[in-house]
């Protein structure tokens, strides 16, 4: 993962789970499809230790932005937040 600073869209998985996002949303895909759209494109990032929780993260603030949050991604970034609070990454 690039980073370019410790704020959240600050890297190239939140800018790449982002830009798709919203990309699905312009082809016309509801909330839900591009949802299930980005499951099947990053499973291997949800599956990382690191950039699971940030994939999650990435998605709650975008959905939120544009008024679409759903519930199941709301718990698991709330989850993640609970269990592994960013902060705590940039500590070292």
């Amino acid at each position: 993962m690039g980073a370019r600073g410790t704020k959240l869209n600050q890297n190239d998985v939140a800018a790449d789970v982002r830009a798709d996002y919203i990309d699905q949303l312009k082809r016309g895909k509801k909330n839900q499809e591009a949802y299930e759209f980005l499951l099947e494109r990053y499973q291997d990032v949800i599956k990382d230790e690191e950039d699971g929780p940030l994939f999650y993260y990435v998605l709650a603030n975008v959905q939120w932005d544009y008024g679409r949050l759903l519930d199941e991604v709301k718990e698991k970034a709330l989850h993640y937040l609970q269990k592994d609070p960013i902060d705590v990454r940039w500590e070292d």
